[in-house]
Protein backbone atom coordinates (compact mmCIF):
# COMPACT_ATOMS: atom_id res chain seq x y z
CA UNK A 1 0.00 0.00 0.00
CA UNK A 2 1.65 3.35 -0.74
CA UNK A 3 2.18 6.62 1.31
CA UNK A 4 -0.97 7.95 -0.14
CA UNK A 5 -3.04 5.48 0.26
CA UNK A 6 -2.02 4.65 3.66
CA UNK A 7 -2.85 8.42 4.46
CA UNK A 8 -6.71 8.47 2.44
CA UNK A 9 -7.11 4.94 4.81
CA UNK A 10 -6.63 6.67 7.77
CA UNK A 11 -8.66 9.46 6.98
CA UNK A 12 -11.46 7.57 5.85
CA UNK A 13 -11.55 6.08 8.85
CA UNK A 14 -11.24 9.04 11.33
CA UNK A 15 -14.09 10.28 9.79
CA UNK A 16 -15.88 6.76 9.77
CA UNK A 17 -15.03 6.85 13.79
CA UNK A 18 -16.34 10.83 14.06
CA UNK A 19 -19.82 10.16 12.28
CA UNK A 20 -20.21 6.91 14.15
CA UNK A 21 -19.37 8.87 17.28
CA UNK A 22 -22.25 11.52 16.49
CA UNK A 23 -24.39 8.78 15.47
CA UNK A 24 -23.38 6.76 18.52
CA UNK A 25 -24.30 9.63 21.28
CA UNK A 26 -27.77 10.23 19.48
CA UNK A 27 -28.74 6.71 19.03
CA UNK A 28 -27.56 5.96 22.62
CA UNK A 29 -30.05 8.17 23.83
CA UNK A 30 -32.57 7.05 21.71
CA UNK A 31 -32.08 3.93 22.52
CA UNK A 32 -32.09 4.44 26.53
CA UNK A 33 -35.19 6.50 26.14
CA UNK A 34 -36.44 3.99 24.17
CA UNK A 35 -35.64 1.43 27.17
CA UNK A 36 -37.32 3.68 29.69
CA UNK A 37 -40.09 3.90 27.07
CA UNK A 38 -40.86 -0.28 27.37
CA UNK A 39 -40.50 -0.03 31.89
CA UNK A 40 -42.98 2.84 31.78
CA UNK A 41 -45.04 0.76 29.27
CA UNK A 42 -44.62 -2.62 31.62
CA UNK A 43 -45.35 -0.20 34.30
CA UNK A 44 -48.75 1.24 32.69
CA UNK A 45 -50.24 -1.09 30.45
CA UNK A 46 -49.27 -4.44 32.94
CA UNK A 47 -48.59 -7.60 31.22
CA UNK A 48 -51.79 -9.00 30.19
CA UNK A 49 -55.20 -8.66 27.23
CA UNK A 50 -54.67 -4.56 27.02
CA UNK A 51 -50.88 -5.01 27.05
CA UNK A 52 -50.45 -7.91 24.71
CA UNK A 53 -53.32 -6.14 22.20
CA UNK A 54 -51.85 -2.35 22.27
CA UNK A 55 -48.30 -4.38 21.78
CA UNK A 56 -49.61 -6.14 18.88
CA UNK A 57 -51.22 -3.16 17.07
CA UNK A 58 -48.20 -0.61 17.49
CA UNK A 59 -46.28 -3.28 16.02
CA UNK A 60 -48.06 -3.64 12.74
CA UNK A 61 -47.47 -0.12 11.03
CA UNK A 62 -43.73 -1.55 11.30
CA UNK A 63 -45.01 -4.61 9.62
CA UNK A 64 -47.44 -2.97 7.11
CA UNK A 65 -44.90 -0.58 6.28
CA UNK A 66 -41.89 -3.00 6.17
CA UNK A 67 -43.27 -5.81 4.48
CA UNK A 68 -44.51 -3.32 1.11
CA UNK A 69 -41.99 -0.06 1.45
CA UNK A 70 -39.86 -0.16 4.76
CA UNK A 71 -37.40 -2.65 2.95
CA UNK A 72 -36.99 -1.58 -0.35
CA UNK A 73 -36.11 2.17 1.02
CA UNK A 74 -33.32 1.19 3.49
CA UNK A 75 -32.00 -1.19 0.93
CA UNK A 76 -31.89 1.32 -2.06
CA UNK A 77 -32.58 4.82 -1.72
CA UNK A 78 -28.90 5.72 -0.01
CA UNK A 79 -26.58 4.46 -2.85
CA UNK A 80 -29.77 5.70 -5.27
CA UNK A 81 -29.48 9.31 -3.43
CA UNK A 82 -25.72 9.16 -3.51
CA UNK A 83 -24.93 8.51 -6.97
CA UNK A 84 -27.76 11.15 -7.64
CA UNK A 85 -25.90 13.97 -5.99
CA UNK A 86 -22.95 12.88 -6.60
CA UNK A 87 -24.16 14.13 -10.66
CA UNK A 88 -26.07 16.53 -9.56
CA UNK A 89 -29.29 15.57 -10.23
CA UNK A 90 -31.89 16.99 -7.23
CA UNK A 91 -34.99 16.16 -10.18
CA UNK A 92 -34.26 12.68 -9.86
CA UNK A 93 -33.90 12.91 -5.91
CA UNK A 94 -37.65 14.91 -5.76
CA UNK A 95 -39.53 12.28 -8.36
CA UNK A 96 -38.52 9.56 -6.22
CA UNK A 97 -39.49 10.98 -3.04
CA UNK A 98 -42.98 12.49 -4.85
CA UNK A 99 -43.60 9.06 -5.78
CA UNK A 100 -42.80 7.47 -2.82
CA UNK A 101 -44.82 9.92 -0.58
CA UNK A 102 -48.34 8.73 -3.05
CA UNK A 103 -47.64 5.00 -2.56
CA UNK A 104 -47.18 5.88 0.94
CA UNK A 105 -50.38 8.05 1.11
CA UNK A 106 -52.52 5.14 -0.85
CA UNK A 107 -51.01 2.49 1.42
CA UNK A 108 -51.79 3.79 4.50
CA UNK A 109 -55.72 4.45 3.43
CA UNK A 110 -55.80 0.97 2.50
CA UNK A 111 -54.33 -0.41 5.27
CA UNK A 112 -56.98 1.06 8.02
CA UNK A 113 -59.52 -0.35 6.04
CA UNK A 114 -58.05 -3.29 6.25
CA UNK A 115 -57.46 -3.12 9.93
CA UNK A 116 -59.71 -6.17 11.36
CA UNK A 117 -58.29 -8.81 8.65
CA UNK A 118 -54.67 -7.72 9.48
CA UNK A 119 -54.99 -7.95 13.16
CA UNK A 120 -56.86 -10.88 12.68
CA UNK A 121 -53.50 -12.46 11.53
CA UNK A 122 -52.32 -12.39 15.10
CA UNK A 123 -54.78 -14.36 16.97
CA UNK A 124 -55.32 -17.26 14.68
CA UNK A 125 -53.60 -19.77 17.00
CA UNK A 126 -54.87 -18.14 20.61
CA UNK A 127 -57.41 -19.23 22.53
CA UNK A 128 -60.92 -18.10 21.45
CA UNK A 129 -61.67 -16.28 24.57
CA UNK A 130 -57.77 -14.28 24.43
CA UNK A 131 -58.49 -13.88 20.76
CA UNK A 132 -61.55 -12.04 21.31
CA UNK A 133 -60.26 -9.43 24.20
CA UNK A 134 -57.22 -9.13 21.81
CA UNK A 135 -59.90 -7.86 18.88
CA UNK A 136 -61.86 -5.73 20.61
CA UNK A 137 -58.93 -3.64 21.88
CA UNK A 138 -56.37 -4.18 19.19
CA UNK A 139 -58.29 -3.19 16.09
CA UNK A 140 -59.91 0.29 17.29
CA UNK A 141 -56.11 0.99 18.04
CA UNK A 142 -54.66 -0.37 15.21
CA UNK A 143 -56.58 1.95 13.12
CA UNK A 144 -55.35 4.61 15.47
CA UNK A 145 -51.66 3.48 14.74
CA UNK A 146 -51.35 3.16 11.11
CA UNK A 147 -50.97 6.36 10.11
CA UNK A 148 -47.90 5.70 11.70
CA UNK A 149 -47.46 3.76 7.79
CA UNK A 150 -46.95 7.01 6.16
CA UNK A 151 -44.87 9.07 9.01
CA UNK A 152 -42.82 6.56 9.24
CA UNK A 153 -42.01 6.28 5.14
CA UNK A 154 -41.55 9.96 5.29
CA UNK A 155 -38.67 10.15 7.88
CA UNK A 156 -37.24 6.76 6.20
CA UNK A 157 -37.25 9.56 2.81
CA UNK A 158 -35.54 12.29 4.91
CA UNK A 159 -33.12 10.08 6.52
CA UNK A 160 -31.72 8.30 3.12
CA UNK A 161 -31.46 12.41 2.29
CA UNK A 162 -29.44 13.35 5.03
CA UNK A 163 -27.30 10.49 5.20
CA UNK A 164 -26.57 10.69 1.51
CA UNK A 165 -25.11 14.26 2.26
CA UNK A 166 -23.17 12.54 5.24
CA UNK A 167 -25.53 14.35 7.89
CA UNK A 168 -26.33 11.64 10.41
CA UNK A 169 -27.04 13.26 13.37
CA UNK A 170 -30.68 14.63 12.96
CA UNK A 171 -31.72 11.22 11.98
CA UNK A 172 -30.08 9.53 14.80
CA UNK A 173 -31.29 12.13 17.62
CA UNK A 174 -35.44 12.60 16.79
CA UNK A 175 -36.55 9.68 18.20
CA UNK A 176 -35.40 10.86 21.34
CA UNK A 177 -38.51 12.91 20.97
CA UNK A 178 -40.74 9.91 20.18
CA UNK A 179 -39.73 8.58 23.43
CA UNK A 180 -39.74 10.98 25.48
CA UNK A 181 -43.71 12.22 24.04
CA UNK A 182 -44.89 8.56 24.72
CA UNK A 183 -43.93 8.14 27.73
CA UNK A 184 -45.48 11.29 29.08
CA UNK A 185 -48.74 10.19 27.51
CA UNK A 186 -48.84 6.87 28.66
CA UNK A 187 -48.06 8.25 31.95
CA UNK A 188 -50.67 10.34 32.11
CA UNK A 189 -52.93 8.06 30.47
CA UNK A 190 -51.89 5.77 34.15
CA UNK A 191 -53.36 8.54 35.88
CA UNK A 192 -56.46 8.88 34.16
CA UNK A 193 -57.30 4.99 33.97
CA UNK A 194 -55.32 4.07 36.39
CA UNK A 195 -52.25 0.81 36.03
CA UNK A 196 -53.43 -2.21 33.89
CA UNK A 197 -56.30 -0.94 32.59
CA UNK A 198 -58.43 -3.69 31.34
CA UNK A 199 -59.47 -3.87 27.66
CA UNK A 200 -63.30 -3.17 28.37
CA UNK A 201 -62.38 0.16 30.52
CA UNK A 202 -60.30 1.66 27.55
CA UNK A 203 -62.72 0.43 24.73
CA UNK A 204 -65.72 1.81 26.65
CA UNK A 205 -64.12 5.45 26.85
CA UNK A 206 -63.30 6.89 24.19
CA UNK A 207 -61.52 9.74 24.93
CA UNK A 208 -59.04 6.88 26.73
CA UNK A 209 -58.35 5.28 23.64
CA UNK A 210 -57.42 7.75 21.33
CA UNK A 211 -55.05 9.10 24.43
CA UNK A 212 -53.33 5.82 23.77
CA UNK A 213 -53.49 5.62 20.34
CA UNK A 214 -53.21 8.83 18.80
CA UNK A 215 -51.02 9.75 21.03
CA UNK A 216 -48.26 7.05 20.20
CA UNK A 217 -48.95 7.83 16.76
CA UNK A 218 -48.48 11.62 17.43
CA UNK A 219 -44.91 10.42 18.97
CA UNK A 220 -44.08 8.79 14.82
CA UNK A 221 -45.51 12.37 13.20
CA UNK A 222 -42.76 14.55 15.74
CA UNK A 223 -40.09 12.23 14.38
CA UNK A 224 -40.85 13.20 10.80
CA UNK A 225 -41.43 16.88 11.37
CA UNK A 226 -38.09 17.07 13.13
CA UNK A 227 -35.79 16.42 10.60
CA UNK A 228 -37.38 19.37 8.60
CA UNK A 229 -34.74 21.97 9.80
CA UNK A 230 -31.59 19.50 8.98
CA UNK A 231 -33.26 18.92 5.93
CA UNK A 232 -33.11 22.77 5.09
CA UNK A 233 -29.80 23.10 6.47
CA UNK A 234 -28.58 20.48 3.75
CA UNK A 235 -29.20 22.48 1.01
CA UNK A 236 -31.84 19.60 -0.34
CA UNK A 237 -34.85 21.76 -1.70
CA UNK A 238 -38.13 19.41 -2.11
CA UNK A 239 -40.27 19.90 -5.37
CA UNK A 240 -43.12 17.84 -6.44
CA UNK A 241 -42.05 15.86 -9.54
CA UNK A 242 -44.79 12.77 -9.70
CA UNK A 243 -42.78 11.70 -12.63
CA UNK A 244 -42.66 7.30 -12.95
CA UNK A 245 -40.40 6.75 -15.26
CA UNK A 246 -38.00 8.85 -14.09
CA UNK A 247 -34.40 7.17 -14.24
CA UNK A 248 -33.83 7.42 -11.10
CA UNK A 249 -37.63 6.23 -9.82
CA UNK A 250 -37.13 3.75 -12.00
CA UNK A 251 -33.61 2.63 -10.85
CA UNK A 252 -35.20 2.17 -7.28
CA UNK A 253 -37.89 -0.39 -8.85
CA UNK A 254 -35.53 -2.12 -10.61
CA UNK A 255 -33.26 -2.70 -7.45
CA UNK A 256 -37.14 -3.23 -5.48
CA UNK A 257 -38.15 -6.29 -6.57
CA UNK A 258 -35.96 -8.65 -4.90
CA UNK A 259 -36.01 -6.46 -1.75
CA UNK A 260 -39.67 -6.80 -2.02
CA UNK A 261 -39.63 -10.58 -1.57
CA UNK A 262 -36.77 -9.99 0.75
CA UNK A 263 -39.32 -7.87 3.09
CA UNK A 264 -42.58 -10.19 2.40
CA UNK A 265 -40.73 -13.66 3.62
CA UNK A 266 -39.25 -11.78 6.86
CA UNK A 267 -42.50 -10.42 7.63
CA UNK A 268 -44.73 -13.68 7.17
CA UNK A 269 -41.85 -15.29 9.49
CA UNK A 270 -43.07 -12.44 11.94
CA UNK A 271 -46.38 -12.97 11.49
CA UNK A 272 -46.17 -16.81 12.16
CA UNK A 273 -43.82 -16.15 15.09
CA UNK A 274 -46.27 -13.70 16.84
CA UNK A 275 -49.32 -15.85 16.22
CA UNK A 276 -47.39 -18.66 18.16
CA UNK A 277 -46.44 -16.48 21.15
CA UNK A 278 -50.41 -15.55 21.54
CA UNK A 279 -51.07 -19.52 21.52
CA UNK A 280 -48.61 -19.64 24.20
CA UNK A 281 -51.70 -17.39 26.53
CA UNK A 282 -52.13 -14.19 27.77
CA UNK A 283 -48.79 -11.86 27.78
CA UNK A 284 -46.74 -14.17 26.13
CA UNK A 285 -46.50 -12.17 23.16
CA UNK A 286 -45.68 -9.41 25.30
CA UNK A 287 -42.76 -11.14 26.53
CA UNK A 288 -41.63 -11.84 23.47
CA UNK A 289 -41.49 -8.12 22.39
CA UNK A 290 -40.30 -6.79 24.89
CA UNK A 291 -37.20 -8.72 25.54
CA UNK A 292 -36.72 -8.37 21.63
CA UNK A 293 -36.49 -4.23 22.68
CA UNK A 294 -34.04 -5.37 25.11
CA UNK A 295 -32.31 -7.55 22.66
CA UNK A 296 -31.92 -4.91 20.00
CA UNK A 297 -30.25 -2.06 22.44
CA UNK A 298 -26.77 -3.31 22.09
CA UNK A 299 -27.33 -3.59 18.26
CA UNK A 300 -28.96 -0.41 17.92
CA UNK A 301 -26.10 1.31 20.08
CA UNK A 302 -23.35 0.64 18.05
CA UNK A 303 -24.00 -1.29 14.77
CA UNK A 304 -26.92 0.96 13.75
CA UNK A 305 -24.60 3.64 14.10
CA UNK A 306 -21.57 2.33 12.39
CA UNK A 307 -23.55 1.21 9.60
CA UNK A 308 -25.26 4.26 8.84
CA UNK A 309 -21.97 5.82 8.30
CA UNK A 310 -20.68 3.32 6.33
CA UNK A 311 -23.43 2.30 4.14
CA UNK A 312 -22.61 5.92 1.71
CA UNK A 313 -18.97 4.80 1.87
CA UNK A 314 -19.58 2.03 0.77
CA UNK A 315 -22.14 2.74 -1.95
CA UNK A 316 -18.90 5.50 -3.06
CA UNK A 317 -16.26 3.30 -3.39
CA UNK A 318 -18.74 0.66 -5.21
CA UNK A 319 -19.79 3.15 -7.75
CA UNK A 320 -16.33 3.79 -8.34
CA UNK A 321 -15.29 0.46 -8.91
CA UNK A 322 -12.61 0.55 -6.17
CA UNK A 323 -12.88 -2.53 -4.18
CA UNK A 324 -9.71 -2.56 -1.97
CA UNK A 325 -11.28 0.73 -0.22
CA UNK A 326 -14.49 -1.51 -0.52
CA UNK A 327 -12.74 -4.37 1.38
CA UNK A 328 -11.19 -2.44 3.39
CA UNK A 329 -14.07 -0.15 4.97
CA UNK A 330 -16.24 -3.26 5.48
CA UNK A 331 -13.46 -5.79 7.13
CA UNK A 332 -13.19 -2.35 9.26
CA UNK A 333 -16.94 -2.29 10.21
CA UNK A 334 -16.84 -5.85 11.05
CA UNK A 335 -13.77 -6.08 13.50
CA UNK A 336 -15.23 -2.83 14.96
CA UNK A 337 -19.33 -4.17 15.58
CA UNK A 338 -17.51 -7.73 16.93
CA UNK A 339 -15.54 -5.53 19.39
CA UNK A 340 -19.09 -4.54 21.08
CA UNK A 341 -21.27 -6.46 20.26
CA UNK A 342 -19.58 -9.65 21.38
CA UNK A 343 -18.92 -9.20 24.82
CA UNK A 344 -22.88 -7.28 25.07
CA UNK A 345 -23.80 -10.78 23.72
CA UNK A 346 -22.14 -12.29 26.71
CA UNK A 347 -23.20 -9.89 29.32
CA UNK A 348 -27.07 -9.86 28.46
CA UNK A 349 -26.79 -13.64 28.70
CA UNK A 350 -25.48 -13.17 32.22
CA UNK A 351 -27.27 -10.40 33.60
CA UNK A 352 -30.71 -10.79 31.82
CA UNK A 353 -32.61 -11.61 35.23
CA UNK A 354 -31.38 -8.84 37.50
CA UNK A 355 -31.78 -6.40 34.24
CA UNK A 356 -35.40 -7.87 33.88
CA UNK A 357 -36.27 -7.59 37.19
CA UNK A 358 -34.71 -4.27 38.15
CA UNK A 359 -36.48 -2.42 35.52
CA UNK A 360 -39.60 -4.51 34.76
CA UNK A 361 -40.06 -5.99 38.21
CA UNK A 362 -40.77 -9.90 39.45
CA UNK A 363 -43.93 -10.32 37.56
CA UNK A 364 -42.12 -9.67 33.87
CA UNK A 365 -38.99 -12.75 34.96
CA UNK A 366 -40.14 -14.79 31.97
CA UNK A 367 -39.05 -11.74 29.92
CA UNK A 368 -35.32 -12.76 30.80
CA UNK A 369 -35.13 -16.55 29.84
CA UNK A 370 -36.66 -14.98 26.53
CA UNK A 371 -33.88 -12.23 26.29
CA UNK A 372 -31.09 -14.51 27.14
CA UNK A 373 -32.24 -17.07 24.86
CA UNK A 374 -32.14 -13.78 21.95
CA UNK A 375 -29.05 -12.71 23.14
CA UNK A 376 -27.04 -16.12 21.82
CA UNK A 377 -27.60 -14.59 18.03
CA UNK A 378 -26.95 -10.98 18.85
CA UNK A 379 -23.63 -11.02 17.00
CA UNK A 380 -25.37 -13.36 14.04
CA UNK A 381 -28.32 -10.67 13.95
CA UNK A 382 -26.09 -7.33 13.86
CA UNK A 383 -23.29 -8.96 11.48
CA UNK A 384 -25.41 -11.16 8.75
CA UNK A 385 -27.48 -6.93 8.60
CA UNK A 386 -24.39 -5.17 8.03
CA UNK A 387 -22.91 -7.91 5.41
CA UNK A 388 -26.44 -6.70 3.65
CA UNK A 389 -25.29 -3.43 3.28
CA UNK A 390 -22.22 -4.47 1.38
CA UNK A 391 -24.18 -6.21 -1.41
CA UNK A 392 -26.91 -3.02 -0.63
CA UNK A 393 -24.09 -0.78 -1.49
CA UNK A 394 -23.22 -3.19 -4.87
CA UNK A 395 -26.81 -2.69 -5.79
CA UNK A 396 -27.18 -6.08 -5.07
CA UNK A 397 -30.71 -6.96 -4.03
CA UNK A 398 -30.92 -10.63 -5.57
CA UNK A 399 -28.61 -12.33 -3.12
CA UNK A 400 -29.96 -10.71 0.15
CA UNK A 401 -33.45 -12.39 -0.77
CA UNK A 402 -32.26 -15.81 -1.17
CA UNK A 403 -30.05 -15.59 2.13
CA UNK A 404 -32.88 -14.68 3.93
CA UNK A 405 -35.27 -17.19 2.45
CA UNK A 406 -33.02 -19.19 4.04
CA UNK A 407 -32.69 -17.37 7.59
CA UNK A 408 -36.73 -16.97 7.64
CA UNK A 409 -37.11 -20.85 7.04
CA UNK A 410 -34.77 -21.66 9.34
CA UNK A 411 -36.70 -19.30 12.21
CA UNK A 412 -40.31 -20.03 11.29
CA UNK A 413 -39.08 -24.70 11.00
CA UNK A 414 -36.98 -24.49 14.22
CA UNK A 415 -39.97 -21.58 16.08
CA UNK A 416 -42.37 -24.66 15.56
CA UNK A 417 -40.82 -27.41 16.66
CA UNK A 418 -39.23 -25.75 19.54
CA UNK A 419 -42.47 -24.33 20.86
CA UNK A 420 -43.93 -27.38 22.20
CA UNK A 421 -41.06 -28.38 24.71
CA UNK A 422 -39.20 -25.10 25.35
CA UNK A 423 -42.33 -22.41 25.03
CA UNK A 424 -41.33 -18.90 23.88
CA UNK A 425 -38.05 -19.52 24.98
CA UNK A 426 -37.98 -21.99 21.85
CA UNK A 427 -39.48 -18.76 19.81
CA UNK A 428 -36.27 -16.64 20.92
CA UNK A 429 -33.39 -19.60 20.40
CA UNK A 430 -35.01 -20.24 16.99
CA UNK A 431 -34.36 -16.43 15.91
CA UNK A 432 -30.95 -16.62 17.34
CA UNK A 433 -30.10 -20.03 15.57
CA UNK A 434 -31.40 -18.77 12.34
CA UNK A 435 -29.62 -15.25 12.31
CA UNK A 436 -26.56 -16.77 13.18
CA UNK A 437 -26.63 -19.62 10.64
CA UNK A 438 -27.39 -16.79 8.22
CA UNK A 439 -24.42 -14.59 8.88
CA UNK A 440 -22.27 -17.59 7.94
CA UNK A 441 -23.86 -17.74 4.58
CA UNK A 442 -24.16 -14.39 3.96
CA UNK A 443 -20.31 -13.87 5.10
CA UNK A 444 -19.61 -16.88 2.59
CA UNK A 445 -21.27 -15.09 -0.37
CA UNK A 446 -20.06 -11.81 -0.20
CA UNK A 447 -16.36 -12.83 0.06
CA UNK A 448 -16.97 -14.84 -3.33
CA UNK A 449 -18.60 -11.84 -4.87
CA UNK A 450 -15.75 -8.94 -4.01
CA UNK A 451 -12.78 -11.24 -2.78
CA UNK A 452 -11.08 -12.23 -0.02
CA UNK A 453 -11.71 -9.54 3.67
CA UNK A 454 -8.39 -9.48 5.52
CA UNK A 455 -9.40 -13.18 6.97
CA UNK A 456 -6.33 -13.68 8.83
CA UNK A 457 -7.10 -10.40 10.79
CA UNK A 458 -10.50 -10.88 11.16
CA UNK A 459 -9.67 -14.38 12.57
CA UNK A 460 -7.43 -12.95 14.45
CA UNK A 461 -9.16 -10.15 15.89
CA UNK A 462 -12.11 -11.92 16.37
CA UNK A 463 -10.39 -14.77 18.77
CA UNK A 464 -9.15 -12.19 20.76
CA UNK A 465 -12.23 -10.52 21.19
CA UNK A 466 -13.57 -13.76 22.31
CA UNK A 467 -11.28 -14.52 24.49
CA UNK A 468 -11.96 -11.31 26.79
CA UNK A 469 -15.27 -11.82 26.68
CA UNK A 470 -15.40 -15.14 27.71
CA UNK A 471 -13.36 -14.10 30.90
CA UNK A 472 -15.98 -11.26 31.42
CA UNK A 473 -18.58 -13.19 31.25
CA UNK A 474 -17.13 -15.70 33.62
CA UNK A 475 -16.14 -12.90 36.52
CA UNK A 476 -19.41 -11.26 36.02
CA UNK A 477 -21.78 -14.51 36.52
CA UNK A 478 -19.80 -15.29 39.69
CA UNK A 479 -19.72 -11.75 40.74
CA UNK A 480 -23.48 -11.30 40.45
CA UNK A 481 -23.91 -14.59 42.17
CA UNK A 482 -22.09 -13.64 45.07
CA UNK A 483 -23.80 -9.99 46.04
CA UNK A 484 -27.17 -8.74 46.29
CA UNK A 485 -30.41 -10.90 45.67
CA UNK A 486 -32.95 -12.12 42.63
CA UNK A 487 -35.43 -9.38 43.75
CA UNK A 488 -36.21 -5.64 43.50
CA UNK A 489 -33.19 -3.52 45.49
CA UNK A 490 -30.96 -6.59 45.18
CA UNK A 491 -31.62 -7.41 41.39
CA UNK A 492 -30.21 -3.33 40.80
CA UNK A 493 -27.04 -3.90 42.89
CA UNK A 494 -26.48 -6.93 40.82
CA UNK A 495 -27.41 -5.00 37.64
CA UNK A 496 -25.24 -2.20 38.38
CA UNK A 497 -22.42 -4.13 39.83
CA UNK A 498 -22.30 -7.17 36.96
CA UNK A 499 -21.98 -4.05 34.37
CA UNK A 500 -19.58 -2.41 35.87
CA UNK A 501 -17.52 -5.62 36.79
CA UNK A 502 -17.87 -6.59 32.83
CA UNK A 503 -16.67 -3.06 31.48
CA UNK A 504 -13.61 -3.64 33.40
CA UNK A 505 -12.47 -7.16 32.80
CA UNK A 506 -13.83 -6.98 29.32
CA UNK A 507 -11.63 -3.59 29.20
CA UNK A 508 -8.38 -5.31 30.89
CA UNK A 509 -8.18 -8.08 28.49
CA UNK A 510 -8.42 -6.37 25.60
CA UNK A 511 -5.40 -4.19 26.91
CA UNK A 512 -3.03 -7.67 27.68
CA UNK A 513 -4.67 -9.37 24.47
CA UNK A 514 -3.80 -6.50 22.98
CA UNK A 515 -6.18 -6.09 20.16
CA UNK A 516 -5.67 -3.78 17.63
CA UNK A 517 -8.57 -1.70 16.86
CA UNK A 518 -8.94 -1.09 20.69
CA UNK A 519 -5.40 1.44 20.19
CA UNK A 520 -7.01 3.14 16.83
CA UNK A 521 -10.25 3.86 17.99
CA UNK A 522 -8.86 5.10 21.11
CA UNK A 523 -5.67 7.06 19.89
CA UNK A 524 -8.91 8.69 17.13
CA UNK A 525 -10.78 9.89 19.80
CA UNK A 526 -8.46 11.02 21.78
CA UNK A 527 -6.45 13.63 19.26
CA UNK A 528 -10.25 15.23 18.86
Amino acid sequence: MTEQASDTRAVTEAQLVRSSAVVGVGTALSRVTGLIRTVVMAYVLGRFALADAYNLANTTPNIVYDLLLGGILSATLVPVFVDRFEHDDEDGVNAVVTVVTSVLIALTVTAIIAAPWIFRAYTWAAPGNNAADLERAGVPLLRLFLPQVLFYGLTALGTAILNARRRFAAPAFVPVLNNVLVCALLLYFAHLAGRGASVESVVDNTAWLWLLGAGTTAGIVLMTVALLPSLRASGWRFRWRFKPRDSSVRKVAALSGWTLGYVVVNQIALLVVLALAAKEGGGVPTFYLYAFQFFQLPYGLFAVSLMTTITPELASAASEGNMVSYRERLSYGIRLMTLVVLPSSVGMIVIARPLIAALLGQSFLPTADVLANFALGLLGFSLYLFVLRGFYALHDTRTPFFLNVIENGVNVVLAFALIGPFGVQGLAFSYAAAYTIAAVLAFAALRRRVGRLEGRRLASTTAKIAIAAAVMGVVTYVVTRAIGSPESGGAVVRLAIGVLVGVLVYGAGLLVLRVDEVSALRSRLLRR
